[in-house]
């Protein structure tokens, strides 16, 4: 089963963040009286309500694995068009303190021509929502409530919030991401000190953003896994104004992985030992003047049952700005104990919560076989009039082959990617702000000596619309 990480583009996460909209007020002759009118304009001050129209379009080859077909072919493994329609709401605080974000979204198929299963279910295209991990996507409910949560402050250094939420990225645990978040049922606390913030984050489920329970995971039986609590402790802010620092550790308790799999019965037969993962994360990124910074990501796990140990990924990045023009240059290590391809996040298991580690190339791989050093090169241009365009380079090497003990879902000793981006944002008008993108990847490897072939094209476009009201 393919191992995959998944994190927002930046493109996603900036229309998310810049979405805004006027308040909301209640009506003055409302039935319930003068008093709820007052207090339900309190709560909605300052709220805002806000959303976006998503239509994601892709096809995604792969040139191993086709159905009745040989290694080597090239086949489209993913093709459809999906779509997401995604409201969110902010309130204010009622008497200075307390307050409500809820947000949701509906989501569906235009058209799905990608791989089946025997039971006649697309394989999820993690943009609408399915039946499990990997099957049934525009399948059955496609509405998903991704945030219900009370929040609170306590004056101006003081704020958290409690239910059905998100983390805010301080510390070790972060969010499964599509063009919506996934869902923690948990509580975050916050504390400024001084120039830093101090976050603790806990939570006891969590479910990825194509999903509606904890319980679609099992299904897919690789993925059937059970854990206890999730909980995360992190300090980010300047050190100085140049130099801006975050440091994070974090424990996920009675995690229990699937081991043994009969998959003709379609049922999984033995489980790995209940066991314990510690998460370490340390981030420092230096601005050295107004447009050059560099900085440094580590983020690691102990996990005794995937990595017999410690596995981490770690890396440095170079960001430039001239006029126009940007330059990026990533150079990223990945190692285990064991050799088995790292995952940085503190439960192995895709979808199952996520980590805080800031390299990531939407390139295909995940450039996290064991051993392997990797470096990618961004250029990109701003046109200045709404366009958009970068084009990168990423390069593998060093991992070990499965015939030297590696484990993973591939067995190559080298691959390379190129990949590009057209985008177009419309600059003003009723349309300010959407967003037309067309991206593609072609992805290489030199696989071992009768390892199966691991290449792989995707071919995505994406319409973004932001709406307020």
């Amino acid at each position: 089963m393919e191992s995959k990480f998944f994190k927002v583009s930046a493109l996603t996460a900036a229309m998310i963040g810049a979405l805004s909209a006027a308040p909301v007020m209640a009506a003055a002759d409302s039935a319930a009286g003068p008093e709820y009118v007052v207090a339900v304009n309190e709560f909605l001050d300052d709220s805002t309500l806000a959303g976006v129209a998503v239509v994601d379009t892709r096809s995604r080859t792969r040139t191993s694995g086709e159905p009745g077909g040989e290694d080597g072919d090239t086949w489209s493994r993913l093709n459809y068009s999906a779509y997401n329609l995604i409201l969110d709401f902010t309130s204010g605080y009622h008497n200075g303190w307390l307050g409500a974000d809820i947000g949701g979204y509906l989501s569906g198929d235009l058209y799905n021509d990608s791989l089946q299963n025997a039971k006649g279910e697309y394989l999820a295209n993690e943009i609408s929502t399915s039946n499990n991990l990997d099957w049934g996507a525009g399948e059955g409910n496609q509405v998903k409530i991704t945030k219900a949560a009370l929040k609170f402050k306590a004056g101006e250094n003081v704020d958290g919030r409690f239910g059905f939420t998100q983390s805010n990225g301080n510390g070790v645990l972060g969010n499964v991401w599509s063009f919506v978040p996934g869902t923690y049922r948990g509580a975050e606390l916050n504390a400024n000190i001084g120039n830093f913030k101090a976050t603790y984050f806990i939570a006891d489920q969590f479910t990825a953003p194509w999903l509606l329970s904890k319980n679609d995971y099992a299904p897919a039986l690789w993925s059937d896994t059970s854990w206890g609590i999730a909980h995360s402790l992190g300090l980010q802010g300047n050190a100085t104004d140049a130099l801006y620092l975050q440091f994070g550790i974090g424990q996920v308790t009675d995690i229990q992985y699937a081991n043994g799999i009969d998959w003709d019965a379609d049922k999984v037969t033995s489980y790995h030992d209940k066991t314990d993962t510690t998460g370490y994360k340390v981030y420092a990124k230096y601005n050295i003047n107004e447009n050059m910074s560099l900085a440094y990501d580590f983020y690691g796990v102990n996990d005794d049952v995937q990595y017999d140990g410690l596995g981490y990924t770690t890396g440095l990045s170079f960001n430039a700005k001239f006029g126009q023009f940007s330059w990026m240059t990533d150079l990223q290590y990945a190692k285990s104990d064991n050799d088995r391809d790292v995952n940085p996040r503190m439960i192995y298991t895709y979808g199952m919560t996520n980590g805080t580690y800031s390299l990531w190339w939407d390139a295909l791989s995940d450039w996290n076989k064991s051993g392997e050093v990797s470096i990618y090169n961004r250029l990109s241009y701003d046109q200045g009039n709404g366009w958009n365009y970068y084009l990168g380079l990423g390069y593998g090497s060093g991992s070990k082959s499965a015939a030297d003990g590696a484990m993973g879902d591939w067995d190559y000793e080298s691959e390379y990617a190129v990949n590009g981006t057209v985008s177009y944002s419309v600059q003003n008008g009723a349309l300010k702000g959407s967003t037309l993108r067309l991206h593609a990847t072609m992805l290489e490897r030199d696989e071992f000596a009768g390892a199966a072939s691991a290449d792989e094209t995707d071919l995505r476009f994406q319409v973004i619309i932001p709406y307020t009201f």
